[in-house]
């Protein structure tokens, strides 16, 4: 028994997420309320930067003498620059606040200035129905749609309308593509774009990009900007599998969310785009999470040289094979629909669903 990796690539299923405030706050949905995807739907006040003065030392004064040359008191409200101690005479010297806030402890010869807490807005970035409140934390919501997870992210959560830009998954993504026709919407590229079009889709102030790939250049550009980016197959220039591709262009013009907030390890998460749909029903799932590598089994490659592509299973030979590199491997036939079957090592494969 093999059990790939998994990614997926639904067109229609029952979608549950939870959305968490990261410290305990207030709830403002209940159980059954339908909600739109920019709806606050929790807050919460995250402390505020705090800053440690060690008063004593700047004064060059003993911690005992600290009190008297203090010039607020504990719970005071202070401004930036704004006096705090002073020591008077030949040596005259004085502490400022660093920033606006509270002093909120002393002692040792230091002082606590503590900003103002921030007020934290938690929405419900998808269209669907509250089916749990998380009490002081959040809500779990559902709603039925098509999925598509991708292999890499980075960015927050947005939603939008999906656009789709380019003709084929094999097309980059140009700045020429993207008018102000793009503006406020999630645009679908194909197998990588470049700094120029990730400059014109700034200034189009887009919500977000879906492409196949991502040239490496680029990291540490689009870890900067004010939209996610979710890249469904890997980094370099890679072009869209044809499923994910063609699941995007024919929900061209739906609302749609998309996250490209990454968790690697102790309960993934991956970038994904949620398209609600209306449906009353669901179709069987044909592949069950969880469950092991079999013939029939839809997969796409990961790895050189056909990485990108998806085929079905065709045979799991029990026996291992020697690959171009000399090693012997364990590997499926996959039909990648090029003729005969291909044999590729299991570890390069993953099971759509």
């Amino acid at each position: 028994m093999y059990y790939p990796f998994e990614t997926q690539v639904t067109p229609l299923t029952n979608v549950r997420r939870e959305r968490v405030l990261p410290v305990p706050g207030e709830t403002l949905v209940h159980v059954g309320e339908r909600v739109e995807p920019t709806q606050v739907i929790a807050r919460a006040n995250l402390p505020g930067d705090f800053h440690i003065l060690p008063v004593a030392r700047l004064l060059g004064v003993p911690a005992s003498q600290v009190k008297r040359c203090m010039r607020v008191s504990l719970g005071d409200d202070v401004q930036q620059n704004q006096v705090i101690a002073a020591r008077r005479g030949l040596l005259a010297r004085s502490v400022k606040s660093p920033i606006d806030g509270m002093m909120t402890a002393s002692g040792g010869g230091r002082v606590l200035i503590e900003a103002q807490p921030t007020l934290f807005e938690l929405r419900a970035c998808i269209h669907g129905t509250v089916s749990n409140v998380l009490e002081h934390y959040g809500a779990v919501i559902e709603t039925v749609g098509a999925v598509v997870q991708g292999v890499w992210g980075t960015g927050d959560e947005s939603s939008g309308v999906l656009k789709c830009v380019v003709k084929s998954p094999e097309k980059l993504l140009r700045a020429k593509a993207i008018d102000p026709s793009c503006h406020g919407t999630i645009l679908v590229g194909g197998a990588g774009l470049n700094e120029t079009a990730i400059e014109r889709a700034q200034e189009l102030q887009v919500r977000g990009i879906v492409t196949g790939g991502l040239p490496p250049e680029l990291l540490p550009l689009v870890e900067e900007l004010p939209f996610p980016i979710v890249v469904t197959e890997g980094i370099g220039t890679v072009p869209m599998s044809t499923p994910i591709f063609h699941l995007l262009t024919t929900n061209d013009g739906r609302e749609a969310s998309i996250s490209g907030q990454v968790q690697p390890r102790w309960g993934i998460v991956r970038p994904e785009v949620i398209i609600p749909l209306p449906a009353e029903t669901l179709p069987p799932a044909e592949t069950q999470p969880g469950m092991p590598l079999t013939v029939g089994a839809r997969v796409r490659v990961i790895r050189a040289p056909y990485m990108g592509a998806v085929g079905t299973v065709r045979a799991l030979p029990a026996h291992a094979r020697r690959i171009e590199t000399g090693t012997r491997v364990h590997g499926a036939e996959v039909d990648l629909g090029q003729g005969a079957p291909i044999f590729v090592p299991l570890a390069n494969l993953e099971i759509l669903r």
